[in-house]
């Protein structure tokens, strides 16, 4: 697969031209990576108005991960949740009132900071009875979902989105394809929060990730199990969104610092060529070895009389003792 960043920067590195432009370190050794930290020079592009080498890369991302389109965020999922609510606003029919939102309660900070911003109620979606007994658990189902939505619409509100995060902190996964089957039903985009599961597209078995299960936005942190540079992040969108790349772009410029950085552009960049030269083969061999050590870990559970497996149900690529199963 093509690395047009990448390559462009390495490129302009080996001419040797003398950099009368910021960065201030004009290239120079100094932590060792300065030669490849450059701005928005001609030819570079530039992210927020891409139509050279970085849109070229990120329309290589969308085909890996699935998405109809895919935007680099330099800044990690944090700016792109912000955009993602910001483009649901944008996409909400005009109503009266304060705009809501409706949210699992294990959401990370970053969507408090966007509610702040964007000025927006949220209403909080609940684990059901005897479910989430972590605070990094929130198991939403789509009958719940419904019931959110009808004390809503009785209070003559709507919101304009769903938003959870699957997988979570622990590796939890939300039953996407029944949410998005709700949201559907009432013209709602489901936003997902898919931090920590940048490589489900990946795993053996079927995607995992919310571009195939329905969702209408989501972000990764490639930075968090992916081997890009920490900042480096993804934001896709399903087909058929009636959202510009403009409007988009627009969006996370808005909450973006206008000086992205070339170093973990570049990584998202060659990212994609590791995706693409056996990254599922690599993947799938770890989650074998992960699906043993699980059965070991519960065999040993059970022998020492735990009156639960230890190994708390998470997606294939996340392994969770479970304490308390120990009494």
């Amino acid at each position: 697969m093509t690395t047009p960043i990448a390559d462009f920067v390495a490129r302009y590195a080996r001419a040797g031209v003398s950099r009368l432009h910021m960065p201030g370190h004009k290239g120079q050794p100094f932590l060792g990576c300065e030669a490849l930290d450059i701005t928005e020079i001609a030819g570079a592009d530039e992210l927020y108005e891409a139509e050279g080498i970085i849109a070229e890369s990120e329309a290589n991302a969308a085909r890996l991960f699935g998405a109809g389109r895919t935007f680099y965020s330099t800044e990690g999922s944090s700016q792109c949740v912000r955009a993602m609510l910001f483009l649901a606003l944008q996409m909400a029919p005009q109503q009266e009132g304060r705009p809501v939102l409706l949210a699992a309660r294990n959401a990370h900070k970053a969507l408090l900071y966007a509610a702040a911003l964007l000025d927006l109620d949220i209403r909080w979606l609940w684990p059901a009875a005897g479910q989430g007994e972590s605070l990094c658990s929130c198991p939403v189902t789509a009958e719940g979902l419904r019931g959110a939505l009808a004390e809503l619409a009785q209070e003559g509100r709507r919101p304009f989105g769903v938003y959870v995060t699957s997988p979570d902190y622990l590796g939890g996964m939300q039953d996407l394809p029944a949410l998005a089957s709700v949201c559907r039903e009432a013209g709602t985009p489901l936003l997902v929060d898919n931090a920590h599961g940048a490589y489900l597209p990946f795993l053996p078995g079927g995607s995992l990730h919310p571009m195939a299960l329905g969702a209408s936005l989501c972000c990764d942190s490639g930075h968090k199990t992916l081997p890009v540079l920490t900042g480096g992040a993804y934001l896709h969108l399903a087909p058929g969104l009636p959202l510009t790349d403009e409007t988009v772009r627009g969006a996370l410029c808005l909450f973006g610092s206008t000086s992205p950085s070339y170093l973990i552009l570049q990584s998202l960049d060659l990212c994609n060529r590791y995706i693409s030269e056996g990254c599922p083969e690599r993947l799938a061999g770890c989650v074998r070895r992960l699906e043993e050590l699980r059965t070991e870990l519960n065999e040993a559970g059970r022998r020492q009389g735990c009156p639960l497996p230890p190994v708390r149900p998470s997606e294939p690529l996340k392994l969770v003792l479970d304490g308390k199963a120990f009494g």
